[in-house]
C-alpha cells in the first residue's frame, strides 16, 4: 500500500470515528432530555395527587409534556417530590410536590380548582371551541363523558388536521364504564365551550382531576393523551393539607 493510499485510509477512519462520537453525543443528549422531561409512571403519580386533592375535596387539572414510548404506553408524569409536611394547604403541598419541575406552575382558581400546568404545553387543543355538546344518557361515568367530548365534530376535526387521526388520544378507546349498569351519568348540554371548559364540567359531578399530556414520538409527531382520575374515598387522616 503506497503512502497516499495509506494516508487516505487513516483519514477515513478518523472521520468515521468523529462521526460515531457525534452520533453518540446526540443520542446521549436526547436520552438525557427525555430523562429530564418525565420521571414518574402514572400508577405512582396519580395516587400522590389524588391523595392531596381528595382529602380537601378539591378538583383540578394537570397539563404536561411526557415521552412517547411504545413499550410503555401509559403516560409518564413529571418528576414528583414527596411532600415533607402536611401543615399547609393543598396548594402548598402540590407546589412542593412539583418543585423539581422548573416549568410547572401550580395555582388555584377562585372556585377552588387547582391547576398544575407546565408553561410550554401548547394550549391549542384545550382552546378548541365546541359549538354544541349533549351528553347521551347511555354514556355512564366520567370517562364516558370525556369520550363524548373527545368525539365532538370540532375536536375530531382538530385531531384530523393538526395531529393525525391515527394517533388520536394516544390509544384512547371505548371506556369500559360506558356500558356499566347503574353508574351515574353526566347530564345536560353545553354550548360554545372550550374543551377545557367541557372537561371542567365533568368535574362538577365527578370530583377529581383531568390530565392533558403532549409528547413527540421518535419521528417528531405529536401525540395527545387525555385522562380522568376520580378522587379517592375520603379518610380520617388529619395530617393531610387543609384547603385554603
Amino acid at each position: 500500500m503506497n503512502r497516499s493510499l495509506a494516508k487516505r485510509v487513516i483519514e477515513d477512519r478518523r472521520w468515521t470515528l468523529r462521526q460515531l462520537r457525534v452520533m453518540f453525543l446526540v443520542l446521549l443528549a436526547g436520552h438525557c432530555l427525555g430523562e429530564g422531561k418525565g420521571g414518574v409512571d402514572e400508577t405512582r403519580a396519580v395516587p400522590m395527587v389524588q391523595k392531596i386533592l381528595s382529602k380537601v375535596q378539591l378538583s383540578g387539572s394537570l397539563e404536561f409534556w411526557g415521552r412517547c414510548d411504545i413499550a410503555w404506553p401509559r403516560p409518564e408524569f413529571p418528576r414528583l417530590r414527596p411532600v415533607s409536611g402536611h401543615e399547609g394547604s393543598a396548594l402548598d403541598a402540590l407546589q412542593e410536590m412539583f418543585s423539581d419541575d422548573a416549568k410547572m406552575r401550580v395555582t388555584q382558581d377562585t372556585d377552588g380548582k387547582i391547576r398544575m400546568v407546565e408553561t410550554d404545553v401548547p394550549q391549542d387543543f384545550l382552546e378548541v371551541k365546541i359549538h354544541h355538546l349533549s351528553f347521551p344518557s347511555d354514556y355512564h361515568g366520567p370517562r364516558g363523558a370525556v369520550y363524548a367530548i373527545l368525539h365532538t365534530p370540532e375536536v375530531m376535526d382538530f385531531m384530523a388536521y393538526k395531529i393525525g387521526p391515527a394517533r388520536a388520544w394516544g390509544g384512547w378507546g371505548m371506556p369500559s364504564e360506558m356500558v356499566a349498569v347503574g353508574m351515574p351519568s353526566v347530564r345536560g348540554e353545553l354550548n360554545n365551550v372550550t374543551v377545557a371548559q367541557a372537561l371542567d364540567y365533568v368535574l362538577k359531578m365527578f370530583p377529581g382531576f383531568w390530565t392533558y399530556q403532549n409528547c413527540h414520538d421518535p419521528e417528531g409527531r405529536r401525540t395527545i393523551f387525555i385522562g380522568f382520575h376520580d378522587d379517592l374515598k375520603l379518610t380520617s387522616d388529619a395530617s393531610f393539607p387543609r384547603t385554603k
